[in-house]
């Protein structure tokens, strides 16, 4: 029963995966980087996934040498995340890539398939061969240990290598993706661990929660893929836009030199974008206390903060809203990318300063 159970798992994993690729292929916004390596991420862990399934549950027939060597997808996994995530956070020119490395990599361990295979190519159980593909396993391991760490500090790295991106957006779910990441990598350490000495026949059941958890992986992106995949691309896009507008202050004329220092801190750098920016932020920066900033913003704006945060929010939406390039995107999108925590957040907001709704400004302006 249980057997089956994890039959069925890997089997609906797998479809999952090829739809997935074959929806973001479908899409109109396919063709950006970031959408691009996570599609090679699916891809590599689909394609990992279906041959251990099929080498398992004997939907082929392998000989010793081709159980042991299957071709290392698995190896390719974690590179493509890693180049995924630079190319999300607009890190790409400031962190290295591994993607040459990693094919090399990969490139290396069919050359050995190739030259075993002269010698090898049999049913009869071989300790070097055994031995290579468990050495092989670790080596894998050590690297997909060493870039996933190196995506970790992308994530907690607070430098500006990626200030404008993540100063506006929560990661919530690269932040979970990553805790996902860790058990599955514990559990392979585990499942090598408990096979050392079994080098010609390890026991293959301890490997059943590493699959399972990369299956549920699968499931996992399958629903990125088809509820938040256009959430995603479509905040991809609208930051290009967003990273290059300029929006004004609200008035020409001020004569409060502290009010120029916080709006100037406001404005550079766009930390209106920042759904969790606060007073408290910006006196930290600006080293005006907390009172004096929310008197200064109220007597010169006669708003009081939140509302002029907003304001600034408020005009970077407008923008976007009567772009024609962008007239099909959700509002979802475009108040998250705008600095707002949700869609009903940005609709009260929209129309305590706009006196219209969303909607009703668009059809005003088209």
């Amino acid at each position: 029963m249980v057997h089956e159970l994890f039959k069925s798992t890997m089997i609906l994993g797998i479809l999952l995966g090829f739809a997935f690729i074959i929806q973001t292929n479908l899409s109109v916004r396919r063709k950006d980087k970031s959408i691009i390596y996570l599609n090679f991420f699916v891809l590599f862990f689909t394609l990992n996934n279906l041959q251990i399934t099929l080498a398992d549950y004997n939907y082929i027939d392998l000989n010793f040498f081709e159980r042991k060597l299957l071709i290392p997808f698995y190896v390719l996994i974690i590179p493509a995340f890693y180049t995924f995530v630079t190319y999300y956070l607009k890190a790409e020119k400031q962190v290295k890539s591994f993607v040459i490395l990693s094919g090399v990599l990969f490139f290396i361990e069919i050359i050995v398939r190739v030259v075993f295979a002269a010698q090898y190519y049999n049913d009869k159980p071989n300790y070097r061969i055994a031995k290579y593909a468990q050495l092989e396993e670790i080596i894998n391991l050590s690297y997909t240990i060493f870039l996933f760490l190196k995506v970790v500090y992308l994530f907690l790295n607070q430098s500006k290598l990626y200030e404008s991106i993540s100063s506006y957006d929560n990661m919530k779910w690269l932040k979970r993706f990553l805790i996902y990441g860790f058990l599955i990598i514990i559990l392979w350490v585990f499942a090598i661990s408990f096979n050392f000495k079994e080098v010609i026949s390890p026991n293959i059941p301890v490997y059943y929660p590493l699959r399972i958890s990369s299956t549920l992986i699968i499931f996992w992106i399958a629903y990125y893929g088809f509820f938040k995949y256009n959430l995603l691309t479509e905040r991809i896009e609208l930051r290009k836009e967003i990273i290059k507008s300029k929006i004004n202050s609200i008035s020409k004329e001020r004569f409060d030199k502290d009010f120029l220092i916080i709006e100037r801190f406001i404005l550079e750098s766009k930390k209106y974008l920042d759904p969790l920016l606060s007073v408290e932020m910006v006196s930290k920066n600006t080293n005006i206390s907390d009172r004096n900033i929310t008197n200064i913003i109220s007597n010169t704006t006669k708003m009081n903060f939140n509302d002029y945060i907003n304001h600034f929010r408020i005009e970077e939406a407008k923008i976007i809203l009567v772009n024609p390039d962008y007239s099909k995107y959700t509002k979802t999108s475009i108040s998250l990318e705008c600095g707002f925590y949700s869609k009903a957040t940005f609709y009260r907001a929209f129309a305590k300063h706009v006196k219209i709704s969303p909607t009703e400004y668009i059809a005003r302006n088209s």
